[in-house]
């Protein structure tokens, strides 16, 4: 059974209003999505419908909370996808939203993974088309500005760094030449603190200036 809707002019209506979640984050030194089980045996999106009063960004972030148990992530929307025919049970228009969590999440709900970004898999409704425009909102923001704060939440390595930007962007980093641009980007800065990486000198450590969304210094992009 199929749902329908018509406004108070007698239109044709969307019946319901979703958000869906793209959680990123950078595990094992690759990009990873958090899906949960969808209709048919398909992977899915976290997400659900937006509640009586709710913004769609609350219904997000309570929806995080329930599928990963925090509270405070990088969180940003993504776009409007309202095809009629993106859902089967009728029009049901959702507003996406991308997520970056640190490495260290573990999912909270019992039916959610981590699944390899973008990887191959039958995918629920349109949600691999989602998935790829998260994917490169992502890419395009990387170097211009501190969206990597979401996974790289805390102190960080220059090599930390590096594994994650090069996850994010599909390729490989010189590392001199990495610390180098992201230090141009005038995001980053020195905590004055070392880490041990393993033999020899303990790494510097740093973190992003900011944890609220910021653009870097406009700076052309010295890496290649």
């Amino acid at each position: 059974m199929t749902w329908t809707a018509t406004n108070s002019e007698g239109y044709a209506a969307p019946v319901a209003l979703a958000t869906d979640i793209v959680v990123l984050t950078v595990r094992d030194a690759r990009l990873r999505v958090l899906t949960i089980d969808g209709p048919g045996g398909r992977r899915a999106l976290p997400g659900g419908f937006v509640g009586a009063g709710e913004a769609p960004e609350q219904t997000a972030r309570r929806k995080l909370r329930e599928k990963t148990g925090l509270a405070d992530v990088y969180l940003e929307q993504l776009a409007t996808f309202a095809d009629p025919g993106r859902d089967p049970r009728g029009w049901i228009p959702t507003v996406a939203h991308l997520a970056l969590v640190p490495s260290a999440t573990t999912p909270t709900d019992p039916g959610a993974r981590w699944t390899k970004a973008p990887g191959r898999r039958r995918w629920a409704f349109d949600h691999e088309q989602i998935l790829a425009a998260a994917i490169e909102r992502l890419e395009g923001k990387l170097w211009w500005s501190n969206v990597a704060v979401g996974i790289l939440a805390g102190a960080f390595t220059m090599t930390e760094a590096r594994h994650v930007y090069e996850a994010i962007a599909g390729r490989a980093y010189d590392a001199a030449t990495f610390a180098r641009d992201l230090k141009a980007t005038g995001l980053v800065e020195a905590t004055g603190e070392r880490r041990a990486e393993g033999p020899g000198r303990p790494a510097a450590l740093y973190r992003f200036c900011d944890s609220t969304p910021r653009w870097g210094l406009g700076r052309r992009k010295r890496i290649a």
